[in-house]
């Protein structure tokens, strides 16, 4: 039987070497396993009270914001609830329309709304019905002195018309537009009617009707930056005549100069920069790529979006979402836009705030349009107490009622449902197991189908699963997980749902509960015996350990009590280590009397969690 003389076996960069334990008065070895419990919350917790701050955020640090959602109103200070309910709008016999509607407009002297497509001009009444007169290809409707004027693109001169049924067609030398705009001349006296013509013509009038009615040729053209790209829409801000291209962004100044301001966009060209504006508070908003800019009285420029991309915030980019702008609208208090994310559209409500944090966009996924095209939105305020969101739905129109606080508005009118999804919680360390148990949930508006259900999605889940049943329970409630959920992170999700478009759920605060299981740190404490050989061991020693301190490899241990082996292959033969700071130490261990002192290096390794495949 071979006897061992040494107790623990070490592998410190290419050398191997073993050592004998020292051992105290009572023959006990001077070595012990120190279990340190890092700091963690034993008592876990995740708890919302506020989603104002809106969607965009993957991991939670901002309490009052979120992953993402559909169909969902998180603009309510302190409440969640859903979003608005979708009023399809067809012909008057109940058809689609003849194609999908390009753009809307409110003629204030006819008192009337239209809507036209690529086919048609609509007039709505409680539904829409086709102008007595045909105009097809329409690409833009504005009203200037009281006649709506209809563009139709660079082949076909333009129409126009005083009740927006009867339209009659220009006889003005220059009559093609693809866009019209109405802004006060130099002197302030009156308006003057602008037109712009593909590529880059941009020409004014004071009357665009035909000659017999009183209509007034068309100035000569000033051109707008080259032919190579085209023009696509004016702006007016700070007084300045702004003219948007697919390349840059020209102030047209009152003695016909022409001043570029974006030629970054040279080398971002698209089609989609300025194809949507919409004024919000003294700023101008406008497409640019795939997000939105923003001008300010300054003049100063701003990219931003309502998801992730050119423009976006860190917060948003976070949570992998793209789109491109498809409509812009905006009214008193919050800025609409819809965005194309690929297979489905939402529309985003939201506005820039001031916060302990600086100036910030809350961005609430107030609309979910689906697969359903969208090519236009805009407001329009009916009466004094209807004002709506109109959009494109397909062949359809879609228009949602919008009031200053929908939960206590008996006109506001809500979706069946949506869903509200929080960010992740990773606890304390996102690599420590976490057990999570219940809920708690204060909720209103509970009732016979109208109902708050919870779900979650853990680590790599891609879809949700229900951990707390609908429910029509009001008031402070706790509600048990049909079973504990294990996981490194989670996402918890608000799924709300109504029988009524008269009324909705509201959660005003949601908690999950559970316990977290930290990783605990091992460390070995150890008294090695020196002095035992020739006077250079205990050199020797000293200096192996030393490195052991600044090497930048882990070192094996092994112990060797325990039929462990540095040079073991199977689990469990040895463990990786580190040497901690501070350590070795030279030391004298004192004994009882008749027993001299010993010198011995004292050591602490503490374990890393290591594989090599």
């Amino acid at each position: 039987m071979t006897t061992r003389t040494h107790d623990h076996e070490l592998k410190i960069d290419s050398t191997t070497d073993q050592f004998r334990l020292v051992r105290d008065d009572q023959e006990k070895a001077m070595y012990q396993i120190i279990e340190e419990i890092p700091e963690y919350r034993p008592s876990l917790t995740f708890e919302q009270l506020n989603w104002i701050n809106g969607h965009g955020q993957f991991k939670f640090n901002d309490k009052s914001a979120y992953f993402e959602g559909q169909s969902i109103d998180t603009t309510l200070d302190g409440r969640v609830c859903l979003g608005p309910l979708i009023n399809e709008v067809q012909e008057s016999d109940d058809t689609a329309l003849d194609s999908a509607p390009v753009c809307f407009l409110w003629a204030a002297t006819a008192g009337k709304w239209l809507c036209a497509t690529s086919g048609k001009i609509y007039i709505y009444g409680t539904k829409w019905t086709a102008a007595t007169t045909t105009v097809a290809n329409v690409v833009d409707l504005k009203e200037y002195n009281g006649i709506i004027y209809a563009a139709v693109g660079a082949g076909t001169k333009y129409y126009y018309s005083s009740d927006g049924d009867t339209w009659t067609q220009t006889d003005l030398t220059d009559g093609y537009a693809v866009k019209f705009f109405v802004s006060p001349n130099a002197a302030g006296t009156e308006n003057v009617f602008w037109k712009l013509k593909t590529t880059n013509e941009l020409t004014q009038t004071t009357d665009g009707r035909t000659v017999a009615a009183g209509g007034v040729q068309w100035s000569q053209a000033a051109y707008i930056g080259d032919t190579s790209n085209n023009v696509v829409n004016m702006m007016l801000i700070n007084d300045e005549l702004l003219i948007g291209k697919t390349d840059n962004l020209y102030h047209y100044d009152s003695g016909g100069g022409l001043h570029p301001y974006m030629d970054d966009l040279k080398i971002a060209r698209s089609v989609n920069n300025f194809k949507y504006v919409a004024y919000w508070q003294s700023a101008l908003y406008f497409s640019r790529g795939t997000g939105l800019g923003e001008i300010t009285n300054a003049a100063t420029f701003e990219q931003f979006s309502p998801v992730g991309g050119v423009g976006a915030s860190p917060r948003l980019d976070d949570i992998n979402k793209v789109g491109v702008c498809v409509g812009l609208a905006a009214d008193t208090d919050w800025i609409y836009a819809a965005m194309d994310e690929g297979t489905n559209t939402h529309i985003y409500k939201f506005r820039e705030v001031n916060t302990p944090e600086g100036l910030r966009w809350q961005f609430c996924p107030w609309i979910f349009l689906g697969t359903n095209d969208c090519a236009t939105i805009a407001i329009c305020q009916h009466t004094a107490t209807d004002k709506r969101l109109w959009f494109g739905y397909g062949t359809k129109t879609g228009y949602v009622i919008i009031t200053d606080n929908p939960t206590a508005d008996s006109t506001a009118r809500f979706c069946p449902s949506g869903f509200l999804r929080m960010s992740y919680t990773y606890g304390t360390n996102s690599n420590w197991d976490k057990l999570w148990q219940s809920a708690v949930i204060e909720t209103k508006g509970g009732a016979s189908g109208k109902t708050v259900q919870i779900k979650y999605r853990k680590d790599t889940d891609t879809s949700a699963t229900e951990c707390i049943a609908a429910h029509t329970t009001n008031g402070v409630h706790e509600v048990a997980f049909a079973t504990a959920l294990s996981c490194k992170r989670i996402q918890f999700e608000i799924n709300l749902a109504s029988d009524t478009s008269t009324a909705t759920p509201e959660v005003t605060c949601f908690q999950a509960k559970g316990v977290e299981k930290p990783t605990t740190v091992r460390v070995h404490e150890a008294y090695y015996a020196v002095g035992d050989r020739p006077s250079d061991r205990v050199k020797t020693i000293r200096n192996l350990l030393r490195t052991a301190r600044t090497s930048t490899t882990l070192i094996k241990f092994a112990d060797l009590r325990f039929g462990q082996k540095t040079s073991g292959t199977a689990s469990g033969d040895y463990v990786w280590c580190i040497m901690m700071p501070g350590f070795p130490l030279e030391t004298e261990i004192a004994h009882e009397k008749g027993r001299p002192p010993e010198l011995a290096i004292q050591v602490r390794l503490q374990e890393v969690s290591f594989t090599i495949s």
